[in-house]
């Protein structure tokens, strides 16, 4: 691995061997900033063309108290420092938690890796939501009744399932990996440490962003 680019191909085709060169790179941080970087990035998008195209939260009511017809319009602000918050925060629980089980990694080493699982997993649901809030940002789609089909027995809502719902299997596949990486621990304690590092980072992050 000699590039960003060769480690975040890598992540896709071979997590655990990728992972495993990434802790042993003194570049590692920086690189898994990076990677959450390009998240961070076409998200803030996402919610930049969902104030052009006038969309808002429906069958996901905001935690915060601010009114649903203005709230992505404050989510672009407030979407990259929540999502590094969460990165953060996940990394500090995946370092904690693998302790007991003989944990011997760095918190940076856990930090890095998770860049890049968190970078990784939401290229799924970017494959929706970027595109679809584009065409809603250009006057092809309105966005408004776009949300009513996302909730209603559609195609679109159909799609939609996929699509998260690879999210999430990638979410839960790559943060055992990353945890393994970086903690050197075996699989099933990684596998627990991991679900409960990303049951941190998404629970958290939806507080925020909806």
């Amino acid at each position: 691995m000699r590039s960003f680019g060769s480690y975040y191909l890598g992540v896709i085709t071979r997590p655990r061997r990728t992972f495993d060169a990434l802790v042993a790179d003194e570049r590692r941080l920086r690189f898994g900033a990076y990677a959450l970087a390009i998240n961070v990035l076409f998200y803030t998008l996402v919610y930049v063309f969902l104030t052009i195209g006038g969309g808002a939260p429906s069958a996901f009511k905001p935690f915060l108290a601010i009114p649903a017809e203005r709230y992505y319009f404050y989510n672009r602000f407030f979407l990259a420092p929540s999502m590094v918050g969460c990165w953060i925060l996940a990394a500090g629980v995946g370092q904690l938690l693998s302790r007991p089980f003989g944990g011997k990694g760095t918190f940076e080493d856990t930090l890095s890796v998770l860049g890049f699982a968190i970078g990784i997993a939401s290229l799924a649901s970017l494959l929706h939501d970027l595109p679809d809030t584009f065409l809603g940002a250009i006057g092809v789609l309105d966005l408004k009744a776009y949300e009513v089909a996302l909730n209603s027995p559609t195609i679109w809502r159909t799609i939609l399932w996929i699509l998260y719902g690879g999210s999430m299997v990638l979410f839960l596949y790559l943060f055992p990996k990353a945890i393994a990486a970086a903690q050197r621990i075996k699989p099933l304690p990684a596998v627990l440490v991991g679900v409960v590092a990303f049951a941190t980072y998404q629970g958290v992050f939806v507080i925020f962003n909806r």
